[in-house]
């Protein structure tokens, strides 16, 4: 499994100074996600209310939470990575006691977020910390 260095990430995309880079950042970005197989991609994994598909697992070894994801689209796997890099190698608590919505704000993704994709990925993120 990747594992995904989240200042590197975050300054990656903070040097974005328009739409158009940060699409191209996160389209790179969408490379490093390992795909799930189909036999990952299930409705119990699949995240409700998402534009685009979006899959989650969830696997917790000695309280340590790790995070697999996957997307129809790339622009969401490039999403899903930065996501990721807030959330894995932490416990449910640490988890649940962050403010994942601000983290990822830090990331520069506002002009890629429309309100449908933030909708989305608040359930994404609802989901990791439930």
């Amino acid at each position: 499994m990747t594992e995904f260095d989240r200042d590197a990430i975050q300054a990656r995309l903070t040097t974005c100074t328009s739409k158009e880079a940060t699409f191209k950042e996160l389209v790179s970005l969408s490379k490093q996600l390992e795909r799930l197989s189909d036999a990952d991609k299930t409705d119990e994994h699949k995240v409700k209310g998402c534009e685009s598909a979006v899959w989650l697992i969830e696997q917790q070894d000695n309280g340590i939470c790790t995070f697999q994801a996957d997307s129809d689209a790339k622009l969401m796997r490039g999403v899903l990575v930065v996501i990721l890099s807030l959330a894995n190698g932490r416990s449910k608590a640490e988890l649940q006691a962050m403010d994942l919505a601000a983290e990822l704000s830090q990331f520069n993704l506002s002009s890629y977020l429309t309100s449908s994709r933030t909708n989305g990925i608040l359930g994404i993120l609802k989901q990791i910390q439930a």
